[in-house]
């Protein structure tokens, strides 16, 4: 592997977006190193480039440096299509899209609550990743120090989230649903559509492993409840595509369009919890769209907030109110499955309307997309 055909992630193991990409380019063979944000050619090259510090960034082998999550899987993808990391079916390739745009909306919360409202528990551990981020050969001391900001960073960002001890159980029973799902799922598949990991499967490692696989709290509740899931998250980070376990499983998407009963049942939790959300995002934008209607296209809905939001609303978390950002990021990456969805045909349409409807995703039939999100130079933009 020469530097000239090297591609450079730069993220952190504690990082709960980094771990997406990160599998991405282990199971796509892709040759890349890692690198910590301290890191000076970060600080002097990817930063100013890229114009963001968040986490993860990709720089290509010609300098190209790109931001975003979604947006490093669409750029790799063009470059390496194979193995593809979408299913070809109709409603395989719409179900790992929608699983792309629901696996934050509901799994982010639970897994933030689970490392920073159990700090007595996580905190020397997590406290010294993030430290190494930023100073990675430092003393005890120095990574502390660095721990102890983003500590203070996400201890901030408390009011915002809005989760309160009333909320405890009810995202704590949403962690548990999905391992019990998941851990009946990968005893008899080793990814979501069969034989090959999607870019849903990436998607699931952020809070999978980000947060939950590595974090001590969340992680011994995985190992105890759902030990093939924590299997899974080690498998994920590695080159190999057929597993050790389920040998005889070919390298391939199951054939027929068809999507286990198991991937079913887990986008029908996200759809589930993230339904109510969405609708009220999409009412926010809408009141967004009317008190700006002179926002230029390509300019960025907020000049202060790298995700701006489109308000706030209380919606029912398993029986308890919560009050949400409504995430115009999170928008855009549903929107993005909906621009793939139009452009079918009649037929596959109706088929994407079909599977939505057996999983309880009536409201995302005809979803409200007031306007049209897009991201420029990094921040997302009205396009």
């Amino acid at each position: 592997m020469s530097e000239t055909d090297t591609y450079t992630l730069y993220g952190s193991y504690a990082s709960y977006f980094t771990a997406k990409p990160r599998s991405y380019l282990r199971k796509k063979g892709i040759p890349f190193v890692e690198r910590v944000p301290g890191t000076p050619r970060f600080r002097e090259f990817v930063r100013p480039q890229s114009r963001s510090h968040r986490i993860p960034q990709l720089e290509t082998p010609d300098g190209t440096v790109v931001q975003d999550t979604n947006e490093i899987f669409d750029y790799l993808e063009a470059c390496f299509p194979q193995p593809a990391a979408r299913p070809p079916g109709t409603q395989q390739a719409w179900a790992c899209r929608l699983m792309e745009a629901l696996v934050d909306p509901t799994l982010v919360i639970p897994a933030w609550h689970l490392r920073w409202n159990y700090m007595d528990e996580n905190y020397r551990f997590v406290g010294r990743e993030f430290g190494r981020s930023f100073r990675p050969r430092g003393s005890d001391e120095e990574v502390d120090h660095y721990g102890r900001v983003i500590a203070d960073r996400m201890e901030g960002h408390r009011e915002h989230i809005g989760v309160n001890e009333s909320h405890f159980a009810a995202l704590e029973a949403i962690y548990d649903d999905a391992l019990d799902i998941l851990e009946a799922h990968v005893a008899t598949h080793p990814y979501l559509f069969g034989g090959l990991p999607s870019i849903a499967d990436h998607a699931l490692m952020g809070p999978l492993f980000g947060h939950l696989a590595r974090d001590p709290e969340p992680a011994m509740r995985m190992k105890q409840r759902a030990p093939r899931v924590f299997r899974w998250t080690e498998h994920m980070n590695t080159p190999e595509i057929i597993w050790p376990e389920l040998f005889d499983a070919p390298a391939e998407y199951l054939l027929g369009d068809e999507i286990p009963e198991t991937t079913r049942k887990l986008l029908k939790l996200f759809i589930g919890e993230a339904s109510e959300r969405f609708v009220e995002t999409a009412k926010g934008f809408s009141r967004w769209m009317e008190r700006h209607p002179d926002h230029r296209s390509g300019t960025p809905i907020s000049e202060q907030a790298d995700e701006p939001s489109f308000g706030r609303a209380t919606v029912n978390l398993r029986g308890v109110p919560f009050s949400t950002a409504l995430s115009g990021h999170q928008f855009w990456v549903l929107q993005r499955a909906y621009e793939w969805r139009d452009e079918l045909s009649d037929v596959e349409r109706d088929s994407c309307a079909a599977l939505l409807r057996e999983v309880g995703g009536e409201a995302f039939v005809d979803l409200p997309r007031p306007g049209k999100l897009c991201r420029r130079h990094n921040r997302l933009c009205l396009a």
